[in-house]
């Protein structure tokens, strides 16, 4: 280890909290956090939709094919933490990493990966807004009341993250979240009465009626997604840093955690995807939009199920927004200082200046509010926007990802990837790459 990075990691030491490696297993549940907490930010009103959607179209054929691509996308963010914890030359996250690759990289990726969070902030914010106003019964009138509770969601999501505790609060908030959607929808499958053996047939790689192999294989890819590329992935590691996990010794706790986040997130979306496929598909109802999902839950669970599936997405869209405020800011930042470390402050912890709550806070919480004023125009721009930083982070993260983690001069002995993870993180990175390019592609 070179004297300057002797040196910046005694310093970063005191910026940020430690942790004592977990010993039992008691330990290992008491530390679930970070995973729980992004496996949250990354489920959005968009999943629950796509899955009941998924449900009434397909039954419980290529259920398989949402696990693997949760599955994937824990592969493929474990190796991006794994860097973090197991680089030998000081780096914090896979941000500065990203350094050996191209030196004005990492600042490239933050200011990207901070686009693409804002503009997933234009529809969270609004979304929180518009289930807030569902929840309390249109209260404040069609035209301005939900604009109203999205600015109220945006003051609390203020006061949230200007505590010293933010990300201790971040994780209660992401624990609410996955205890509301997981007791809704698992209540609302369990009361539609499902055939357990459609279930693990749906599980067991099967295809549509009148499907052919290739075409299931196709829906299966589009299923799975950019996961690998997503630029949300690099939230997890600074969520890390968070909860003070520094070295080897809690890779294991590190994998644990955020498979038990990507386990809840399964659990959560099969289980309104047996709701869709015993609801929907018998009836011949069709999910455009919220208030179809909303008919649906009152099918499943009376006149209840609309007001918890309120409930549910007002947690759903509130976890995201939060967090996304703060891990978007923290890989932009991460970015910036490995481009400028003059800009680093020696002895104040990133998320404590100026300069980052003016991003966090301004641009992060403040300015996505004016995307859910009545009058605003369509954001077909920002959508575009948004298709067209994620096709270009996608390859970066995905390519850069597989050359750092098997640099045997920054990885630490023993760490670097072995052959089997390169074949698992090639393959991620191949769909993810084809999924990208058909989503960009679909622009022009």
């Amino acid at each position: 280890m070179t004297k300057m990075t002797k040196l910046r990691s005694t310093r970063d030491e005191s910026l940020t909290p430690t942790a004592t490696p977990p010993r039992r297993w008691t330990d290992y549940v008491k530390g679930i956090g970070p995973g729980l907490l992004v496996s949250m930010a990354w489920m959005g009103a968009g999943d629950l939709v796509d899955s009941s959607v998924a449900g009434a179209n397909y039954g419980y054929s290529l259920m398989w094919a949402l696990g693997l691509a949760l599955l994937s996308r824990f592969f493929f963010t474990s190796a991006i933490a794994k860097y973090g914890l197991c680089n030998s030359v000081g780096d914090e996250t896979i941000i500065e990493g990203f350094g050996a690759v191209w030196k004005k990289l990492p600042l490239i990726i933050g200011t990207l990966a901070l686009l693409s969070g804002f503009i997933l902030q234009t529809y969270m914010v609004a979304m929180v807004g518009n289930a807030l106003h569902h929840l309390f019964r249109g209260f404040g009138g069609a035209t301005w009341g939900p604009f109203l509770w999205t600015v109220f969601a945006a003051a609390v999501g203020w006061l949230v993250l200007t505590r010293p505790k933010a990300y201790s609060i971040l994780e209660i908030i992401a624990r609410i979240k996955v205890s509301i959607l997981v007791g809704v929808f698992l209540d609302a499958a369990i009361k539609s009465r499902p055939n357990p053996g459609d279930i693990v047939h749906g599980l067991a790689f099967s295809a549509p009626p009148d499907t052919g192999a290739f075409a299931t294989l196709l829906v299966a890819a589009a299923i799975i997604g950019a996961v690998g590329g997503s630029a949300g992935n690099l939230m997890y590691p600074e969520f890390v840093r968070d909860k003070g996990w520094k070295g080897p010794q809690f890779l294991r706790m590190q994998r644990v955690d955020l498979l038990s986040g990507v386990i809840a997130v399964i659990v959560v979306n099969l289980s309104i995807w047996v709701v869709g496929a015993e609801v929907l598909r018998p009836t011949g109802i069709k999910i455009a939009t919220l208030n179809d999902l909303s008919q649906m839950m009152s099918l499943a669970l009376g006149p209840i199920g609309p007001w918890l599936l309120w409930l549910g997405l007002t947690m759903t869209a509130f976890c995201s927004f939060t967090s996304y405020a703060r891990g978007y800011t923290k890989i932009f930042f991460s970015g910036l200082h490995h481009a400028f470390p003059s800009r680093k402050h020696a002895h104040i912890a990133a998320d404590r200046t100026w300069e980052f709550r003016a991003v966090q806070l301004g641009l992060m919480v403040c300015l996505p509010i004016l995307f859910a004023l009545p009058a605003f125009p369509d954001v077909v721009a920002m959508t575009v926007a948004g298709s067209a930083t994620a096709g270009v982070l996608a390859p970066v993260i995905i390519v850069g990802t597989l050359i750092v983690t098997n640099d045997k001069r920054r990885m630490l002995p023993g760490y670097a990837n072995k052959w089997w993870e390169n074949v698992i993180l090639l393959i991620v990175g191949g769909i993810g790459l084809w999924a990208v390019y058909g989503l960009i592609s679909g622009l022009f």
